[in-house]
């Protein structure tokens, strides 16, 4: 993509990657949110991680910045997938001010490329250093506080990419009912032209993704967790019988595994645990 400025107006907006990151924490469907530099008190404000791109990097810049903001949310070893959800662009601000998307005041609009990641899980336990700075930073998804109208563009564009991920996936379209494959989202409604030069300009996918749940969930899962997860994404109960007999069909299928093992310590019935098996994803996934 080639793109030309007036020279007059190189300098008119701020160019700015932010990545939301999506995890679970103890069963609970969470984005990651630190708190502002330098804010103190019970009134310290949630912020979009964000980082500035390289402007000397002709390939990585974008990319290391997509990267680099993930990592104000959760350790980079912790990151499973990440990928882009879209461009936007915010309000400008008054000198001096700021706001949740990443700008850097001054007057100036910015131009946000948004992308989404997922980390590994947080599983009930014992306190540790990893569930202490999850519980400071990421936030569930049922309980947010109020944003600013930019922060709130950049969070429903990532979570629109990342729930049409979630229901493009050769295993969610085995799984969930007909109407709610259907569901549309407005992940593609209000794309800017950017969006469409940085698809086109993208290298074909030699293998498909793996499913999201792979990097959400334990390894082993119990099959009550990859249905709340489900739930809390689509925001609606699934009927537990049918999901159940779906699930067994993709087994029978080969992409999930069934483990002679069952859960332990649960204050209710255990359940068998399941395992995803990817060298028998690709076959599944090209005849799904």
């Amino acid at each position: 993509m080639v793109a030309a400025f007036d020279p007059t107006d190189a300098q008119a907006f701020d160019v700015v990657a932010a990545t939301v990151v999506f995890r679970v924490v103890r069963g609970e469907l969470c984005i990651g949110l630190p708190f502002a530099a330098g804010a103190v008190g019970g009134e310290r404000a949630r912020v979009l991680p964000t980082s500035a791109p390289d402007a000397t990097s002709a390939d990585g810049g974008l990319a290391d910045a997509a990267r680099n903001a993930a990592t104000r949310a959760v350790p980079a070893r912790e990151i499973v997938r990440i990928a882009s959800a879209g461009v936007r662009a915010t309000p400008r601000m008054s000198s001096g001010g700021g706001t949740g998307g990443g700008g850097t005041g001054g007057g100036k609009a910015s131009l946000v490329v948004v992308s989404w990641a997922i980390a590994r899980p947080v599983v009930a336990g014992p306190a540790s250093t990893q569930t202490l700075e999850a519980d400071e930073v990421f936030v569930p998804l049922s309980s947010l506080p109020q944003f600013d109208e930019t922060t709130r563009l950049v969070l429903a564009c990532a979570f629109d990419a990342f729930l049409d991920a979630t229901l493009a996936d050769a295993l969610t379209r085995r799984l969930l009912p007909r109407h709610i494959l259907f569901h549309k989202t407005d992940g593609f409604t209000h794309r800017s032209p950017f969006e469409t030069a940085f698809a086109s300009a993208r290298e074909p996918v030699s293998e498909p993704d793996m499913p999201i749940f792979v990097g959400l969930l334990p390894d082993p899962f119990p099959l009550s967790s990859l249905r709340e997860l489900y739930e809390r994404l689509l925001g609606a109960p699934l009927d537990r019988g049918n999901f159940r007999r779906q699930f067994h069909e993709i087994i029978a299928l080969g992409p999930i595994k069934a483990l002679p093992i069952f859960e332990r310590g649960v204050p209710h019935r255990a359940g068998q645990l399941f395992t995803f098996d990817k060298p028998s994803w690709a076959k599944f996934a090209g005849g799904a």
